[in-house]
């Protein structure tokens, strides 16, 4: 996997940590934010077949994606996921959207991809002698 921003991950600034599992009130973080430029270009973290569109609200123009991988799946948010790339097959790092300003929603957050796995294939964390 690799990073969707090619920066690094968003450390502590008003708004908490963007580190996996950080406190968020009465739940943790499910994912780990990566620093980005509002308007870059957002690179997809793994190969796989972008499944869906991705909502993290009910309402507004934040958005991502799903991408399904042969072993991994991921979700992704705060970036706007270019036209017809639903049901389309990407190698790792394709650019596949541009990152939105997270900063407008959030004051005082740094501007960051969030990327989170929603699946691995059990076979996956045998090999690397982890227990599901």
């Amino acid at each position: 996997m690799i990073s969707p921003t090619g920066k690094g991950p968003r450390g502590y600034d008003k708004q908490g940590s963007g580190a996996y599992r950080a406190p968020r009130g009465k739940r943790l973080h499910a994912g780990v934010d990566y620093v980005c430029e509002p308007g870059q270009q957002v690179v997809a973290p793994i190969a796989g077949t972008i499944t869906r569109k991705a909502r993290p609200y009910a309402q507004g123009k934040w958005s991502g994606c799903v991408i399904t991988g042969p072993r991994v799946t991921v979700k992704m948010f705060y970036f706007k996921l270019g036209a017809g790339m639903v049901g389309r097959t990407v190698a790792q790092g394709d650019v596949i959207g541009v990152a939105q300003d997270i900063g407008e929603k959030y004051t005082g957050i740094t501007p960051h991809v969030h990327l989170q796995v929603e699946a691995v294939d059990p076979g996956l964390l045998m090999e690397h002698g982890e227990e599901g």
